[in-house]
């Protein structure tokens, strides 16, 4: 059985990035695996250690502040979430909850500037690419674009990340069920792969600007 928590997807779903959880459950029961996804919002009681996966997406800034008063009373448990080997996916400004000047789980700041990055992305993760869309304010004084960490992956990248990038959700799967008795081999990321490809072929901004 694999527990999956989608903490604040009320307050944290500016880019339906709670279809993540949805695409991530729809494969893993392909696999044969049961699967259950709690929706966890503002006030309610998380706790961390009865969960495989964490999925925390972005939100306006305001409702980003919620969840921050929220989540700071937290911190140990996530920290020793982390440290026992559980999965987090934060998408889009939610990276902004787990640096210095919040969670403080990795070491680096947050900045806001008078203008937002608008831009497609790509960068690579293992021994492949991620591609994805980022909108955002702040901005972390790290290179890197998507940050993975003792199974904590963490991105400015917003909307469907699992849904355009099948490799990233099929490497999350095999981690999942390296113990289980179910198959990752099931999982059948045809039309990921087929959206993937052609997005790879295609110049989004000049699309975006006709």
């Amino acid at each position: 059985m694999i527990k999956i928590a989608n903490i604040y997807y009320d307050l944290l779903n500016l880019y339906g990035d709670t279809g993540n959880c949805k695409a991530l459950a729809y494969h893993l029961r392909e696999t044969g695996e049961q699967v259950t996804v709690d929706n966890i919002s503002f006030g309610d009681k998380i706790n961390f250690s009865d969960y495989n996966v964490i999925f925390i997406g972005s939100g306006t800034e305001n409702n980003l502040k919620l969840a921050l008063d929220d989540i700071l009373k937290y911190k140990n448990d996530i920290i020793e979430y982390k440290s026992k080997g559980g999965f987090l996916i934060a998408t889009g400004n939610s990276i902004e909850l787990f640096g210095k000047s919040a969670l403080e789980i990795f070491d680096y700041t947050v900045t806001y500037g008078d203008e937002r990055t608008v831009r497609d992305v790509k960068t690579s993760l293992f021994d492949f690419d991620i591609i994805g869309f980022e909108n955002h304010r702040g901005t972390i004084d790290s290179d890197r674009k998507i940050i993975f960490d003792d199974n904590f992956i963490l991105t400015y990248i917003i909307g469907p990340l699992l849904v355009r990038n099948p490799k990233l959700t099929d490497h999350i799967i095999k981690k999942l069920l390296e113990n289980a008795d179910s198959d990752p081999s099931k999982a059948d990321y045809t039309f990921e792969e087929k959206a993937y490809e052609t997005s790879q072929g295609t110049d989004l901004k000049n699309i975006a600007a006709q």
